[in-house]
């Protein structure tokens, strides 16, 4: 049986190269993990008053993380960083206070930008977070990073035309199922 993976996308643009990349890494996946699209782009702001009375979005997000086997962490890298949507999902999902739905869940990370490194920089704020101490989960020790996404990495379709970027993402995507597959 597949292992059921999260994919959260830190962008909800209608032209996302995000959820292109993530459209991408769903078409290669290997049989053994199945990628499930968690929609992030509706959550409130994280707000610690609507613990107790939490919005429809916030109970939606935490109960497939808590399903999901595991989680893909898909973020464009935004001013150096990674994008307030995957922060704002982190947050909500690693509350009310000692009822996190994130820990002991195994993590991938993707990141996409503009320049030629790929968003290196938001790729590692976002494993400093989701390794850390309230988020607890273990990730991946590598990423796909991908760059230069408006120099000939999509055709006019949403596909990845890139030879060097097919191939990083599919060699990305089996890593990962092998290493979720530990768990």
């Amino acid at each position: 049986m597949a292992k059921q993976i999260a994919v959260l996308v830190g962008s909800g643009s209608k032209t996302s190269i995000s959820q292109l990349v993530a459209n991408h890494l769903k078409s290669v996946a290997p049989a053994s993990i199945q990628l499930n699209f968690v929609n992030i782009a509706d959550l409130p702001l994280y707000d610690r008053d609507l613990d107790e009375n939490s919005p429809d979005a916030y109970t939606r997000l935490r109960n497939a993380i808590e399903q999901a086997d595991g989680v893909l962490l898909i973020t464009p890298e935004h001013n150096g960083g990674m994008s307030a949507m995957i922060k704002n999902a982190i947050d909500v999902g690693s509350r009310p206070m000692g009822q996190s739905k994130w820990l002991g869940k195994p993590a991938g990370i993707v990141s996409v930008a503009a320049g030629m490194s790929g968003g290196v920089r938001a790729a590692d704020q976002l494993r400093v977070i989701a390794s850390g101490t309230f988020i607890n989960m273990p990730v991946a020790p590598f990423a796909a990073n991908v760059g230069g996404i408006f120099n000939g990495v999509f055709n006019e379709n949403g596909e990845v035309v890139s030879e060097a970027v097919a191939g990083m993402l599919k060699g990305f995507i089996d890593g990962y199922a092998d290493f979720i597959a530990k768990f």
